[in-house]
């Protein structure tokens, strides 16, 4: 705790704030002083804030990144942006493809491991099957399939109407549609700014 009027020292917040990932108002509630007393002896040492949203995604994230981009392999960098261009989830916060060809989800599953370095084993998906489907089957199916455990599958959408045989068009899938789900808005935010710099030839 400092004394009244005692200055805060540049190395005590770097420590704080750098060192430990505090946001200010936690700097602030630890040395016991003001939110204002904290950013006065910033902005005197000249030590940059970080963007609300960094700050947020430290708190939850205490741990560090969950991903790290690596760009060298261009090609299946591309292919995974076009294809989340093409399949993937524009409005929820997180990446979210959905398929029913496994070797669609096996390509995006590829990418964000070579690209994100976001193994299978932290990924989540969710089955979407007809009444007709047997579930424990099509969990087996796609689990092998994708090289998930069957753990990492949320409780299942069953629907109701049409059966999987028989239906006119005959493009149903004896195994269901499968969304495979990365959980975090940092990637989602890059995903969005590929997605506009591949629109607009940038590339």
């Amino acid at each position: 705790m400092l004394k009244p009027g005692e200055p805060i020292r540049a190395e005590l917040l770097e420590e704080l704030y750098y060192g430990r990932g505090l946001s200010v108002h936690d700097v602030s509630e630890e040395l016991s002083v003001s939110h204002h007393k904290v950013v006065y002896w910033m902005d005197q040492y000249g030590m940059q804030r970080r963007h609300w949203s960094d700050a947020s995604y430290l708190k939850h994230n205490p741990g560090g990144e969950k991903f790290r981009i690596d760009l060298s392999h261009r090609e299946l960098f591309l292919v995974g942006v076009a294809l989340y261009l093409g399949e993937g989830d524009k409005t929820n916060p997180s990446l979210i493809l959905t398929n029913s060809d496994p070797r669609i989800l096996k390509l995006w599953i590829r990418f964000l491991d070579k690209v994100c370095n976001v193994s299978s084993q932290r990924l989540k998906a969710r089955i979407d099957y007809y009444e007709d489907l047997d579930y424990q089957m099509l969990l087996a199916f796609w689990s092998g399939e994708l090289g998930m455990s069957s753990e990492n599958f949320d409780r299942p959408t069953l629907k109701k109407g049409r059966a999987a045989r028989g239906n006119h068009l005959g493009r149903r899938s004896l195994y269901g549609t499968v969304h495979v789900a990365f959980h975090d808005s940092r990637l989602k935010s890059l995903m969005v700014s590929w997605m506009n710099d591949l629109l607009e030839g940038k590339l």
